[in-house]
């Protein structure tokens, strides 16, 4: 996050506006820990209150802790908004989002890995499953079942050569038992997806709220995978290409064209019904789509903590430094009219 940090600095500096960043703490005494960019790296010092938030706590832990639940209630009795106030669990995305009828042609069906009945019954449905934690991010612990010669093969995201396999759908049911480790996993329907040399390619679509508080596309990344692995996330060594560019690569221009249209607008719809469903505040979401080989649109996943790795050069900043900062203004503006 440093050099993201950096430059969220350096463009409020250019616009005249004042952050820090503010470590999890009591808002009692009125001025907080503060943390401002110096010559030996960041330097803690008191500062006011801020009068807006955006989350960026890395922990799913800390964030269930007492103490943000404390830090909550104290913004809330100050009237101080925060946005992207926690991380989203795949079950619960998909719980929300099956709401929306004109959403249900582009879920894959999902459900929660729990008991053993329900999970013989989705299997006997789905020759290929993926095996998710619900609270997982950057691609670890995920598992893709495929039914092979009556038995079920089982495959590691990360780990190429590790392969097993369960005789039967009860041997299978116990071996995702001990894997789980009673942590919460989903299983869902794998997707034919879309290939290019063999890799699997998915797009990352990263959504801002604007000053109108409406939601628009900042940038779309195509995410393509190492040959061989059941993921295609960077973080398990996957490529990055331009979304737009790659498109056009790929398909005839017309047919790019509507592809990124259609990928546009379901992000956006997908991005919509979260917010309308949920307490919390978001301005910000990383909607992860994947075309199927019919060129079908599916919703993969929603990060409410999108990655903030540098990815290339930007002549200023990248869109999404000024996106994040122009939305603190706008609530800003709508706290103090």
């Amino acid at each position: 996050m440093e050099k993201f940090y950096q430059e969220m600095k350096s463009y409020c500096n250019q616009q005249g506006i004042p952050f820090y960043l503010v470590k999890l703490q009591s808002l009692q005494d009125g001025v907080v820990e503060g943390y401002l960019p110096g010559q030996g790296g960041w330097k803690a010092l008191p500062l006011p209150i801020p009068d807006v938030f955006y989350n960026r706590i890395h922990s799913r832990k800390l964030e269930q802790s007492p103490s943000f639940k404390l830090f909550k209630t104290e913004l809330e009795e100050r009237s101080i908004p925060m946005f992207n106030g926690r991380f989203l669990s795949k079950n619960d995305v998909h719980e929300l989002l099956i709401l929306e009828d004109e959403l249900l042609p582009n879920l894959p069906e999902t459900i929660l890995f729990n008991e053993k009945e329900p999970f013989l019954t989705f299997i006997e449905k789905h020759s290929v499953i993926y095996f998710k934690p619900a609270s997982g991010s950057q691609g670890r612990n995920i598992c893709r079942l495929t039914q092979v010669a009556g038995k079920w093969k089982i495959e590691q995201s990360g780990h190429l050569q590790n392969v097993h396999f369960a005789d039967t759908d009860e041997k299978l049911f116990e071996t995702l038992k001990n894997f789980s480790r009673k942590r919460s996993f989903i299983l869902q329907k794998g997707i034919s997806l879309f290939e290019t040399d063999q890799r699997k390619v998915d797009f990352r679509i990263l959504l801002h709220r604007n000053e109108q508080l409406e939601w628009k596309v900042t940038s779309m990344v195509a995410r393509i995978g190492d040959p061989g692995t059941i993921v295609s996330n960077l973080a398990q060594g996957g490529l990055m290409k331009n979304g737009p560019d790659f498109l056009k690569e790929a398909f005839e221009l017309q047919d790019a064209s509507r592809i990124y249209q259609k990928l546009v607008r379901l992000a956006k719809n997908t991005a919509e019904t979260l917010v309308e469903n949920l307490d919390d505040s978001f301005g910000e979401l990383g909607i992860d789509l994947a075309l199927d080989t019919d060129t079908h649109p599916w919703i993969i996943e929603v990060n409410s903590k999108p990655s903030k790795k540098f990815q290339g050069n930007y002549e200023t900043f990248r869109p999404s430094v000024k996106s994040i900062i122009d939305f603190m203004l706008a609530l800003n503006r709508e706290n103090h009219p």
